[in-house]
């Protein structure tokens, strides 16, 4: 199983490299959206294939490139502080830290961009194939499973965006000049009748072609979502609707959760069983998740991992760090404290760092430190690094697991018993967290008074570090504007991001959130 698994990643990392080969850029113009599909493309099964996966491909360019940035670092999870006066991109983390961001900066462009360009490539093969006799170019996959799929594909951009920004445009072909912004409700609407009226058309889980694609209970998981943060996003409370999908996948059999907390994050995690969609990546042939590069010490990366590239940028905030207690085997996701290696004959040996051990400090001096700060700040390894020379990874990145689907099922249960948890509710998050203590280890249990929402926001933090889900959890809990370390309490309305100033410039029927 494992082995047929690694064939079919390798299946889709070959189409997606050569996709990619092509050069898709982050800054397309908006010229590009509006264009006009050629008559004389799609006539082939290898111009219809590379159009069928081309918005899956895309994801990887972005998805830890940038849209990791807007969901972990305007949060208490991930931060990048400034070390010996070195302002990296210009000061944009340290802003999204504090909340001070504003309509000019460039990441929240590059975000806005991206979705709109993953939804541009959607709505470009909608378009090129809905009524194109495909009948005689023997595909492996239907027409009709091809359009779910890059339907689901860009409701899954549409969610990203309804999430950041509420109320957005809804485009649904190439050439609909300069679209006016829709109220957040509406884009709900919208994007519930999406996922729900394509849903039956996707494949399950174990069909043909389904790892890395979207199948039944992957646009569920995402229906899931968008109904667990619809009171958060839109005013309109759906516990209810998101507790029945996620009876609904956990109903299927299909998913049990892993043995061990890290198996879905391996460097080869094709064969978790516990992962319901993943966006796959290659160190060689789909180079864009770097996160070993990016939070790794530089000190530690050759001895350790055998990687001479490494920045330190991305850390923990201490009062993040110090909710995993030292029983907590998903402790073992930070690095902190003396670091050691193992040399070639099997014999620990200390990191050094210049003439002294290395030493991962928990608490960070300061944001921004014009003196110092080089050991400041743990480092999260959730995602397994491999011994290897290679700055990229091999892990596919994980977007739904089972784990998260029972925390959701938990949430929606004690939302709905106003707030208490119920047995149910504590049961299924005791599941998961079970597998994270030594047997027998008391702490491993909640009891009904002790999950309190609060807790629950805890827990979620420790079971879902550096998976791009802070960000929504915060808000869903009402602590995304409060004060934490190097920040003060921030304005409501941060919890949307702004509508990019180039955007507005381009196009006059968008309209500004409020605040900016």
């Amino acid at each position: 199983m494992m082995k047929n698994f690694k064939n079919k990643k390798v299946e889709l990392i070959v189409v997606l490299a050569t996709l990619l080969s092509f050069g898709a850029c982050k800054d397309l113009d908006e010229e590009v959206y509006s264009a006009a599909i050629p008559e004389n493309f799609f006539q082939t099964k290898d111009q219809v294939m590379a159009g069928f996966v081309m918005p899956y491909a895309f994801m990887q360019t972005h998805i830890y490139q940038v849209h990791f940035a807007l969901q972990e670092f305007v949060t208490d999870e991930a931060v990048a502080p400034v070390r010996g006066g070195y302002v990296d991109q210009n000061g944009a983390w340290n802003r999204f830290h504090r909340h001070t961001w504003t309509a000019a900066e460039p990441w929240i462009e590059l975000e806005w961009n991206n979705m709109w360009q993953a939804i541009g490539y959607s709505n470009y093969f909608i378009d090129a194939v809905q009524d194109k006799d495909l009948s005689k170019m023997d595909l492996p996959i239907s027409k009709e499973k091809m359009i779910a799929e890059v339907k689901l594909v860009r409701a899954l951009h549409y969610y990203w965006a309804f999430s950041n920004f509420g109320n957005i445009p809804i485009v649904e072909h190439v050439g609909e000049p300069n679209p006016p912004t829709r109220p957040a409700a509406e884009v709900f609407t919208w994007l519930e009748k999406e996922i729900k009226d394509n849903m039956p058309l996707l494949s399950d889980k174990g069909e043909t072609g389904w790892y890395g694609h979207f199948t039944k209970n992957a646009a569920r998981a995402l229906l899931a979502k968008l109904y667990l943060n619809a009171e958060a996003i839109t005013g309109t409370v759906r516990w209810q609707d998101a507790l029945d999908q996620c009876n609904a996948i956990i109903n299927s059999g299909e998913y049990t959760l892993d043995a061990a907390w890290n198996t879905p994050f391996l460097a080869h995690n094709e064969g978790s069983q516990e992962n319901i969609f993943v966006i796959p990546f290659d160190a060689n042939r789909a180079p864009q998740f770097n996160a070993a590069q990016q939070q790794l010490h530089w000190s530690l990366a050759p001895v350790k991992y055998g990687l001479e590239d490494a920045w330190y940028k991305t850390v923990t905030q201490e009062s993040f760090f110090e909710l995993f207690a030292d029983n907590d085997l998903r402790k073992q996701q930070w690095l902190y404290g003396p670091q050691t290696y193992i040399d070639e004959e099997g014999e620990e040996q200390p990191v050094m760092d210049g003439e002294e051990q290395l030493v991962l400090n928990p608490a960070i001096e300061a944001l921004e430190n014009f003196e110092g700060g080089w050991t400041d700040g743990v480092v999260n390894v959730k995602y397994e690094v491999e011994n290897s020379s290679l700055a990229n990874m091999n892990n596919d990145l994980v977007v739904f697991r089972l784990s998260d689907i029972l925390f959701m099922k938990a949430e929606c249960l004690m939302r709905l018993n106003g707030g208490a948890a119920t047995s149910e509710a504590v049961n299924l998050v005791n599941q998961v967290r079970a597998r994270s203590f030594k047997k027998n280890d008391r702490a491993a249990r909640y009891t009904t008074s002790q999950l309190t929402f609060d807790e629950l926001l805890n827990e979620r933090g420790r079971e879902f570090a550096y998976e791009m889900l802070r960000r929504e959890d915060l808000i869903r809990f009402g602590h995304f504007n409060d004060e934490w370390w190097e920040k003060p309490v921030s304005e409501p309305f941060r919890k949307f991001f702004p509508i990019p100033f180039n955007a507005l410039t381009a196009n006059p029927a968008l309209t500004q959130n409020p605040g900016y």
